[in-house]
């Protein structure tokens, strides 16, 4: 039987948007495994600029305090005080951070959860 695509789920893109959590989950660990592992060559994103987070507004989204919000995320308290009163910006790595609880903060939670 013929696959019936239309519209935006045509091609691959269509397909992975059809692939449940689950299955990109599996997917993403797979690939992660294969990078650490040496199989695939890593491709180069350092150069890419990672967007600004609203720290206040993201910890406040969160219902978190300050001292909640850097104990459960692992940020140290002086860096989130200072990003949200504008004495400084975070640096890339704690924007990559702060982009992906944006984007899923449950999923983060889960990872911190299952990793430590």
């Amino acid at each position: 039987m013929a696959e019936h695509q239309t519209g935006t789920n045509s091609g691959l893109g269509g397909r992975i948007r059809q692939q449940s959590e689950a299955d990109r989950n599996a997917i993403s660990l797979q690939q992660m495994q294969d990078d650490i592992s040496g199989k695939t060559p890593l491709e180069t994103i350092a150069s890419r600029e990672v967007p600004m987070v609203d720290v206040v507004r993201l910890r406040k989204t969160l219902g978190m305090s300050q001292e909640r919000f850097c104990s459960h995320f692992g940020f140290r308290l002086g860096s989130v005080r200072n990003w949200e009163q504008g004495r400084r910006l975070p640096e890339r790595p704690a924007r990559i951070l702060l982009r992906m609880i944006e984007d899923d903060p449950e999923r983060v939670e889960r990872f911190l959860r299952e990793a430590y």
